[in-house]
């Protein structure tokens, strides 16, 4: 299976959720997709991720450019300005609830990571468990 966590402006929503998915998605293939490109791992999430004991092992990152539509799921897990991106996908589901951490401190990033983590493991339950 291979799914996409995207998020249009900074990619830090998709580096959690895809860090967050692949602890319930372990033989998927899971790329965190922003719009920005050349955009590196965001450290304060990777940081909030390993207090959690979520591994970052293995992020695949890129951008709205070079993203692999040939995806299961596509999951927009963040809109910024200019609204949702287009992607496409078997099955696009659009979680545009979830603020933007980045440039926040990292009690903004520890509440993105815990609406990722339970909309995630909601997701898992009512579709593959």
């Amino acid at each position: 299976m291979k799914m996409a966590y995207v998020c249009n402006g900074s990619s830090t929503r998709a580096q959690l959720a895809a860090s967050i998915a692949g602890e319930y998605f372990k033989d998927a293939e899971i790329v965190a997709v922003g719009s920005i490109e050349g955009e590196e791992a965001d450290e304060t999430a990777m940081k909030i991720l390993e207090e959690d004991g979520i591994s970052t092992e293995g992020l695949k990152l890129t951008n709205l450019f070079e993203m692999d539509f040939d995806m299961n799921y596509a999951i927009v897990v963040g809109c910024d300005e200019g609204g949702c991106p287009l992607v496409f996908a078997d099955k696009v589901i659009e979680w545009d609830f979830i603020e933007n951490p980045k440039g926040q401190d990292e009690a903004a990033y520890r509440k993105a990571k815990d609406q990722l983590k339970e909309e995630i493991k909601k997701f898992y339950m009512e579709n593959f468990a």
